[in-house]
């Protein structure tokens, strides 16, 4: 099926976010997967990796899907007007809008989930609390056509089902094999139902600079 999709990138955005669906979406026959940022230019995404974005958001005037991935990042997006504009503008007519991670924090500021379940990276729920939402701590969260989900890793989760009910199940069957999805972690703690409370405090803490600093901006953005 003929589908455009455009995927959000910005400064200190996770790449493993946007590289998992991005790497099953450019496999699909007939999805355009348009790259755009507010201002086009060179990303500069966590960790040091470039990224040449061409196109800017206000040049695409509609789109099938919208994605947006998260990342330190999208607290600059959530303070950014012109860049939840756009979003919002887009998001007001695409068919499926959609964000890994923290992305959903962008749509959520820029009320596109008002009144859905969604579900962000499990550190930043509390922040997706503050919002009309009703929140989900599964992997993946599927509400009529807003499609969220958790944590870095669980892009490519997204992207197969979103393939699934686009494509059909066998597509999304072909893809899940092509690409060798077969995950097998060995330590099974990537989630805090699955950790030891002594390790969750311990990342936690890493964490708290960045949840607190996020904390101070929704205060502000949202008095």
């Amino acid at each position: 099926m003929k589908m455009h999709i455009t995927m959000i990138l910005f400064h200190k955005v996770t790449i493993l976010d946007f590289a998992g669906p991005y790497e099953i979406f450019t496999r699909v026959k007939d999805w355009e997967v348009h790259i755009v940022t507010l201002n086009p230019g060179t990303i500069h995404c966590e960790g040091g990796m470039k990224i040449a974005v061409e196109e800017s958001l206000n040049s695409i005037q509609d789109t099938d899907i919208l994605f947006i991935p998260g990342g330190t990042g999208i607290n600059d997006v959530i303070q950014n007007k012109d860049f939840l504009q756009e979003i919002k503008r887009l998001g007001d007519t695409s068919k499926y809008i959609t964000s890994v991670c923290t992305g959903s924090l962008a749509l959520a500021t820029a009320g596109l989930l008002d009144g859905y379940k969604a579900t962000t990276h499990w550190r930043s729920l509390p922040f997706l609390q503050k919002f009309p939402i009703e929140l989900s701590k599964d992997r993946v969260v599927v509400d009529r056509n807003r499609i969220t989900a958790g944590g870095i890793t669980s892009g490519i989760d997204f992207g197969l089902e979103l393939i699934s009910r686009i494509e059909g199940e066998r597509t999304a069957q072909e893809m899940e094999l092509c690409i060798e999805y077969n995950p097998k972690p060995p330590f099974r703690v990537g989630h805090p139902s699955l950790a030891s409370d002594k390790l969750l405090q311990k990342v936690q803490s890493n964490s708290e600079k960045g949840y607190a600093i996020r904390e101070e901006i929704f205060k502000n953005i949202l008095k």
